[in-house]
């Protein structure tokens, strides 16, 4: 909490006489004290959701990929994941909320970073060549390594975000103007 350090006045006396030559004082500054910036206002929510859209159908692209690369697509992280995008793709206006984008991204972390569900870190059945077999096992990591990807950016915007909205919480608490206000109609 920020406490302000009493200011100190100067009282100048003078006849009405000698007023002419009054001259207004120096500003006093007390150094090391500025008043804190407040926080720009948050965003309504965490991704622009045009944005959020875009990984959407990116994720979509590689969730199919990996379901045919693995065989394991019928895995719970896998089809909780697949729904929650369809349903995005499908009513792109669900992507406007911030309860949702939250959820979303909450979806493909636990998907993309649970090593206890196969549908991601699965080895690959072999094929029929070892070098496709090869070759399939450094695509699955790729794709996974995308997804991971976009975990990770999700993450830190939501978390960004989120840090925005405490700090904008704790400035309106201590006395700071309300960013809000200037947007009541």
């Amino acid at each position: 909490m920020l406490v302000r350090a009493p200011l100190i006045v100067r009282v100048l006396s003078v006849s009405r006489a000698e007023t002419w030559r009054v001259t207004r004082p120096r500003s006093q500054t007390i150094r090391g004290h500025r008043p804190s910036p407040l926080p720009p206002r948050p965003r309504p929510t965490p991704v622009p959701p045009g944005e959020l859209l875009d990984r959407a159908a990116e994720l979509q692209v590689l969730l199919e990929e990996l379901a045919e690369l693995t065989g394991c697509g019928a895995a719970w992280g896998m089809r909780v994941l697949r729904r929650n995008v369809e349903l995005a793709l499908l009513n792109p206006h669900t992507l406007d909320s911030a309860d949702n984008q939250l959820d979303f991204i909450e979806e493909l972390t636990e998907a993309v970073w649970d090593s206890a569900d196969a549908g991601f870190r699965h080895a690959l059945a072999p094929a029929p060549t070892p070098d496709e077999t090869a070759h399939r096992e450094q695509r699955r990591r790729a794709v996974v390594g995308r997804l991971d990807e976009h975990a990770h950016h999700l993450c830190a915007a939501a978390e960004a975000w989120r840090d925005l909205v405490v700090a904008t919480a704790e400035a309106a608490r201590a006395g700071g103007p309300n960013p809000q206000d200037a947007h009541s109609s």
